[in-house]
């Protein structure tokens, strides 16, 4: 059934952010319908979620400089096809580096959409790709989250000289340049609140559901070459070597560390980007308590935790304390970076998912991330069904327990690719593999518990279904007008989504989930055509499902 059949309008100012949805509990029974009635199917609850991003063959746009129409254009291609494989959230990539993928007066337009050398940005006059990115995810019944590179100052493509208003040229002071990189310095209190009210600007500008940051905190170490001469009898000989190189924040740490009592510059450091984590968790839940904070850390917290495991120590490196983060109640979620196979030889992948769930002491959610796009390598490629192995082994580990499922995919653009010359794609076989049912994300009841009543299932009064700007009034013109059942909250509590299942005449179960607007939710004849039922759960903020009420559909 096609999503652009959809009508919704939501009718109270103080439910202004909920959302319009339907989640199958069991009950919901309404005297008045003659007829015994169904009691629709129960969707599982899982994250489903990709990565998109611009940058490196980007996902979205896939290159800079696409005209306004042709970003449009990619964006519908992109989330159909993550809705279409069975997906519920996706990442989008807003902030790569100092930049911004909206419009801004704190950040100028992002360089992977005006391309390197714009030569007007005339055309991007009104146009808010990120507006559009929610409202379109929203239209699909996918969560959009927000991701954020807080400190990395240019990106990793070569896409030119910073333009006016970047922070390299604002803010020259708080620039270091390391190594191939270039960073803001987490040392400085400043920078970091710079950062701070970049990402708050986005949470209290758009309506989204998540704010994420992936493993970019102090960068990765890199090396550099060392050439001094020595005198070697009459001769100079030159003498090469590599070498760690330092992060140049001596400036900082004098200033803001030895002054203030620090001796432990790494201490020091890891207290920079404790502060920034807990400061953000906190700013989001005091402005809408609703949106999700998410990190995705690298796989390893440090060498040897759990025992016999060895690798980068992220905790020592990047300066990244993501045990305590999840210890101390700072994300809603973690999505540790798994990116090994099942058989590494230090079987990482369990292991290290067993060592963060074991971490989880606050009972948030522990969604890891999965190296989707290795399986499209060019360079020692995974086997196509590794991926699927991996989400079932986390199904697996969780089995039995009250620990919420979910996974993300780096990146969605292998969703479209043919591998080993197969005629589907790699999502569709993902999707015909494990997402053949759909699924709901979790419910975060940290966030607030209370379950929405049953709606309020009633043939339109006049006047109850007003027109407005919803997505299909285009297609549908007098769609607004040809309800047969309208679906209204039932109390107070906000409503998010609505999930709207129905039962055909072929006895088969469907299901939809729409966003909540500004009026009631409007079912058309062409919601309910060839189906004998319909059944309206309402979906809270925070993921909780009220009972499902149904409704008999007139022949």
């Amino acid at each position: 059934m096609s999503l652009n059949d959809r009508v919704a309008r939501r009718w109270s100012d103080a439910r202004r952010y909920a959302f319009i949805a339907c989640v199958v509990l069991a009950g919901g029974l309404v005297a008045r319908h003659a007829g015994a009635q169904p009691v629709p199917p129960r969707l599982a609850r899982e994250f489903r979620a990709a990565w998109i991003s611009p940058t490196e063959g980007g996902d979205w746009p896939s290159r800079p400089g696409l005209s306004v129409e042709e970003q449009k254009a990619e964006l519908s291609e992109v989330l159909d096809r993550a809705k279409a494989d069975g997906l519920n959230a996706v990442l989008l990539h807003v902030r790569t580096a100092g930049d911004a993928l909206y419009p801004s007066r704190d950040a100028p337009w992002s360089r992977y959409l005006v391309g390197r050398d714009p030569v007007s940005l005339g055309e991007y006059a009104g146009y808010d790709p990120l507006a559009l990115a929610v409202a379109e995810a929203h239209a699909r019944g996918l969560q959009l989250h927000v991701w954020f590179n807080p400190f990395r100052a240019m990106p990793p493509d070569d896409l030119g000289r910073p333009v006016a208003g970047h922070v390299t040229r604002t803010h020259p002071k708080w620039i270091r340049q390391y190594g191939k990189s270039t960073w803001i310095d987490p040392g400085i209190p400043e920078a970091r609140r710079a950062v701070l009210d970049c990402i708050m600007d986005v949470v209290d500008r758009y309506d989204v559901d998540g704010v994420h940051l992936d493993d970019y905190f102090y960068p990765y170490l890199e090396e550099g070459t060392i050439t001094r001469t020595v005198k070697h009898g009459k001769r100079r000989l030159r003498i090469t070597r590599r070498v760690t190189l330092p992060f140049p924040d001596n400036a900082s740490w004098r200033r803001y560390g030895v002054a203030r009592g620090w001796t432990d510059r790494g201490a020091w450091r890891r207290a920079n980007v404790d502060d920034f984590v807990r400061t953000l968790y906190r700013e989001v839940k005091s402005r809408k308590r609703w949106v999700l904070v998410g990190i995705s850390p690298f796989g390893i917290w440090r060498p040897g935790h759990p025992q016999g495991i060895t690798g980068l120590d992220a905790y020592a490196e990047t300066f990244a304390d993501a045990r305590r983060w999840l210890r101390e109640g700072w994300v809603d979620y973690l999505a540790p970076q798994l990116y090994w196979p099942l058989d590494n030889y230090e079987q990482r992948f369990t292991r290290l998912d067993a060592w963060w769930r074991s971490e989880n002491v606050l009972a948030r959610h522990v969604w890891p991330g999965l190296f989707t796009m290795r399986v499209g390598s060019r360079d020692d490629p995974w086997a196509p069904e590794e991926i699927a192995r991996e989400v079932e082994a986390l199904r697996s580990a969780r089995q039995g327990t009250s620990e919420s499922l979910g996974h993300v995919h780096f990146r969605l653009r292998t969703f479209g690719e043919h591998l080993n010359g197969d005629s589907a794609t790699f999502g569709d076989a993902l999707r015909v593999a494990e997402y053949a049912q759909p699924a709901l994300p979790p419910a975060s009841t940290w966030l607030g518990a209370a379950a929405p009543a049953m709606p309020l299932l009633a043939p339109p009064s006049e006047g109850s279904v007003q027109q407005g700007s919803a997505i299909d009034d285009v297609a549908h013109p007098s769609s607004l007008t040809r309800a047969i059942v309208v679906a209204s909250p039932g109390d107070a509590v906000a409503v998010r989504w609505w999930l709207v299942q129905t039962l055909g005449t072929d006895e088969r179960w469907r299901a939809r989930l729409l966003p909540a607007t500004d009026g009631p939710l409007a079912l058309t004849p062409t919601d309910t055509l060839r189906m004998a039922w319909i059944a309206v759960t309402a979906i809270s903020r925070t993921g909780v499902a009220g009972p499902a009420a149904t409704w008999r559909v007139q022949r």
